[in-house]
């Protein structure tokens, strides 16, 4: 808008030329009345549009990726049922061997 570049305008804040502040999310912003008055009108050369990040191609069909979307939920509810199922699997005491020297014990008659 101002025809500077950005490191231009970081000397300037840095400088104290161009007054700045912090948003909630500690990012610096601009004033365009502070842009203005620092280096004059603002140029509308440029166009009306938004830039937007464009998408690659070869993206999958919608219904491709709800088929995929299907099946992992069924997975995902699989994994569940068996997680359930090891969670209140019953612990069975544990078996303990005869002693080695039992044998030497005599037995009450």
């Amino acid at each position: 808008m101002t025809g500077k570049s950005r490191r231009t305008l970081y000397r300037d804040m840095a400088s104290g030329r161009v007054s700045w502040r912090n948003n909630a999310s500690g990012h610096r912003e601009l004033e365009t009345s502070e842009l203005i008055r620092v280096y004059g009108e603002i140029k509308q050369d440029g166009t009306t549009e938004r830039h937007t990040v464009a998408q690659p191609d070869g993206t999958d069909s919608d219904s491709e990726m709800m088929a995929e979307i299907r099946v992992l939920r069924q997975e995902v509810a699989e994994l569940k049922s068996m997680l359930l199922r090891l969670e209140h699997k019953e612990e069975k005491p544990p078996v303990t061997a005869a002693r080695w020297w039992r044998f030497w014990q005599k037995k009450p008659t």
